[in-house]
């Protein structure tokens, strides 16, 4: 496994050591360093799920002041769990990191080639992270079940390849999310993805009539589809539903329940 645990101060996180070295910074947050109350305890980085919005704004302080990026640099999703990927810049600096109602509407993926921050949140959902060394973009998505059923890695791909990059020379990480051993899913879910693939390996039928779902398995099947190297390809292969001490896990723990953020920039586009 190529994701690495780090902790600097308060804060403990996961983090990608070689895309470090190429000048890309990529974060994958916990539920521990933080102010939030039970149970959303501590490390809350989600406005949108009941936790006092001044913890929630002091931890994504926290959070950001780690990558040394102020709030006008950082752009934001509304997450929807659909396809739609669009490409920001400097203009959408500070756009949902400080409340709801300014974040990028009706998106789960955000790709950029400028200097700023890129965030989104996650408790069981798929993080995916993607650099175009080719191009010098970078990327963020947010896929659960839905998003994985409609191939949203593919989504982004395609919109690196229109603006001249190549998915054979892209890296992408699948950070920490619900894993095999613990996503339980109906007949319902399991014919949207015979629907949108011709094998599906990933879906282990159960002796109730329910499937294990491998998410992580699923998006790299469509990142390997549209050519991506599976050597380019890394997975923390981590269960946000299986570490209650480390995440937050909608399926384990209902509703009130807090969200961790998958962070990534490009060092190199900083500007001062």
């Amino acid at each position: 496994m190529r994701w690495k645990w780090q902790k600097r101060g308060s804060l403990n996180y996961l983090t990608l050591p070689k895309w470090q070295a190429e000048g890309v910074d990529v974060g994958f947050s916990t539920r521990v360093g933080g102010v939030s109350a039970v149970p959303y305890d501590t490390f809350n980085l989600g406005l949108h799920v009941g936790d006092d919005p001044s913890a929630v704004l002091e931890n994504r302080k926290r959070w950001l002041d780690h990558w040394e990026f102020p709030c006008s640099r950082v752009a934001v999703g509304e997450q929807v769990h659909g396809t739609n990927v669009l490409w920001v810049d400097e203009k959408d600096g500070g756009r949902g990191v400080l409340e709801l109602e300014t974040a990028i509407p009706a998106v789960d993926g955000l790709v950029t080639q400028s200097a700023i921050g890129l965030m989104s949140y996650f408790a069981d959902c798929v993080p995916m992270f993607f650099y175009f060394p080719d191009i010098q973009a970078v990327g963020i998505a947010h896929a659960g079940w839905r998003g994985t059923a409609q191939k949203m890695g593919q989504k982004v791909l395609e919109c690196f390849e229109k603006a001249g990059g190549r998915s054979e020379k892209a890296w992408v990480a699948i950070g920490p999310s619900i894993g095999p051993c613990c996503y339980f899913v109906d007949e319902t879910v399991a014919t949207q993805f015979r629907a949108n693939f011709a094998e599906t390996p990933f879906l282990s039928r159960q002796e109730d009539g329910h499937y294990l779902l491998d998410l992580w398995e699923a998006n790299k099947t469509t990142l390997l589809e549209k050519g991506v190297r599976p050597e380019n390809i890394d997975v923390a292969a981590t269960c946000t539903a299986d570490n209650p001490e480390w995440f937050f896990s909608h399926r384990r723990d209902g509703a009130c329940t807090g969200r961790m953020a998958g962070w990534i920039n490009m060092r190199s586009s900083r500007h001062d």
